[in-house]
């Protein structure tokens, strides 16, 4: 592979942010021991991907980060499973992070496409069998792309959020006020802070400052991106399929209960497991990246 650069030299849209800034981020969160190990590659010339690299012959990882994030801001967590014996690939989706686009701006469709295309790729130096790793939004995007590539054949879910059951009646008033107002505002933008508490998810984090001020981090979304997710059926609620699958939830997650993810799995009609993470939260890839190498890799050795 000899696509690398220099990330910060990658233009993603109007994002501007200052040196500094961006290496006392990195160092608050504990970065610099892990990128030193990323590899950067670009497919398609526009997605950009963070590759640990463990042997040609070792099972493939892709990672899909939550809402907002990109997959910088998970080196400790990707470079750690990756040291179990994983080629770990990390993808900024579509206008996030380094990652080409407008600001916030895709659809499910288009990241089914790109997860693809980043199959395509690796295929040309890695033979392992592929497996995908979503957290938080990148859960729905992963058994998305899991339903139309039969190269993935398992699937992680960080939490896994599925539109045919609303965990409440605000979040299904909310779609459907989404899904109609994207009909007539597809790139008006809604501040994610009117529904998450970033600041509560982040409480006593010693880069908390730093992140609420990242210019890469994606916190105003176009009505488009969200109807899109909003409205995106799951064919595992009717269907079985050739991957194996999981959700791994946090006892105390500050977004979705953990009887949430036990209702999905009862609704799926293919097979989901439920790995149940004792006393932790949402944010546990950051929170917890030990205990999350652990579990991951446990699993992904089990089912590839």
């Amino acid at each position: 592979m000899n696509d690398f650069f220099d990330p910060l030299n990658l233009f993603t849209g109007k994002v501007k942010e200052n040196a500094n800034s961006r290496q006392t981020l990195r160092e608050k969160l504990g970065l610099i021991p892990f990128l030193a190990k990323r590899q950067n590659i670009t497919v398609n010339q526009s997605i950009h991907c963070e590759l640990y690299h463990f042997s040609n012959e070792a099972p493939v990882l892709i990672f899909l980060p939550g809402i907002g994030t990109y997959c910088e801001l998970y080196a400790e967590l990707l470079s750690g499973i990756s040291d179990q014996g994983f080629n770990v690939v990390g993808i900024d989706l579509r206008g996030h992070g380094y990652s080409a686009g407008n600001r916030g701006d895709y659809r499910v469709e288009q990241i089914i496409d790109d997860v693809s295309a980043v199959i395509d790729y690796l295929s040309e130096q890695y033979s392992g069998p592929v497996g995908v790793y979503g957290y938080s939004i990148g859960g729905l995007l992963a058994v998305a792309a899991a339903e139309r590539d039969i190269r993935i054949l398992s699937v992680l879910c960080g939490t896994l959020l599925v539109t045919e059951i609303a965990p409440d009646l605000v979040h299904q008033f909310g779609w459907s006020w989404t899904w109609s107002s994207a009909l007539f505002f597809p790139h008006l933008k809604i501040p994610m802070k009117t529904f998450i508490d970033y600041e509560q998810l982040l409480k006593g984090h010693p880069a908390a400052a730093e992140i609420s001020q990242d210019p890469r981090i994606v916190y105003d979304y176009p009505l488009g991106t969200l109807a899109s997710l909003f409205t995106h059926a799951s064919g595992a609620m009717k269907r079985y399929y050739n991957f194996k699958a999981a959700i791994i939830h946090g006892e105390r997650d500050e977004v979705l209960p953990l009887a949430y993810s036990k209702q999905v799995i009862e609704s799926m009609t293919h097979p989901f497991e439920l790995i149940e993470l004792k006393n932790e939260g949402h944010m546990v890839p950051w929170d917890n990246p030990r205990l999350l190498i652990t579990e991951v890799s446990n699993w992904f050795k089990k089912t590839l």
